[in-house]
Formats: structure tokens, C-alpha cells, sequence
């Protein structure tokens, strides 16, 4: 294989190894996992790359496993998810199971997380 055939196989390789590892992972939330909300009305999830807003969400669950009633929206340059709550979140254990869809590939990552409201 010449120079120039190795060399546009290898950039090759590499945009392709590049667009699969590109995926929407939550880097900060508010709050933390395991932590206890600033703001008990609100929760913040950032993200490492830019979201889809209109296929992006979050669901809250008490310990009960009932839902929290909840909107969310995608802000802070399409790299944040903020979720309204109804109401203030009452003193208990509360899990997040969150769903992004990257901007520039389509791909969706889903997870959770838990925290208590003291």
C-alpha cells in the first residue's frame, strides 16, 4: 500500500472511530448524584456535546416509583437539560432516569441517577 493510500485509510479510521464515540453524557447535574438539590422547584443536567431539545428529557421518580410531575427543556447552548418541577420537591430519595439525543449524529444515551431531598 502506498504512502498516500495509508495515510487516507488512517484519516479515514479516524473520522469513523470519532463519530462513534461521539455521545451525549451528562457531565454536571444539579443536583449531583447522590447529593441533595440547591434548588428543590428545579434539577440541571449538563452535557459533554450539544442535545436535541425536542428529544432530550428527564422523568423524576419519588421512592415509590411514582412520577414527579415535570416538564424539561433543553438550555445554556443546547448542552443543558433543566427540568421544572410542578412543586417543590418534599424531604425523600428521588431518582432521574434521563434520555439525550446528540445534535451532530443522532445518537441517544439514556442513564439515571438518585438523590435525596432532606
Amino acid at each position: 500500500m502506498t504512502t498516500p493510500s495509508r495515510l487516507a485509510l488512517a484519516a479515514a479510521l479516524t473520522a469513523v472511530a470519532s463519530t462513534a464515540f461521539a455521545h451525549a453524557k451528562p457531565i454536571k447535574s444539579d443536583p449531583a448524584a447522590g447529593g441533595e438539590p440547591k434548588d428543590k422547584s428545579n434539577l440541571e443536567l449538563t452535557f459533554n456535546e450539544e442535545i436535541s431539545g425536542k428529544l432530550s428529557g428527564a422523568e423524576v421518580k419519588d421512592a415509590a416509583g411514582a412520577k414527579v410531575a415535570s416538564s424539561s427543556m433543553a438550555d445554556q447552548g443546547n448542552k443543558g437539560l433543566m427540568v421544572m418541577l410542578k412543586a417543590p420537591l418534599k424531604a425523600g430519595d428521588y431518582k432521574v432516569d434521563w434520555h439525550a439525543v446528540s445534535s451532530d449524529d443522532g445518537h441517544k444515551t439514556t442513564g439515571s441517577y438518585s438523590f435525596t431531598v432532606k
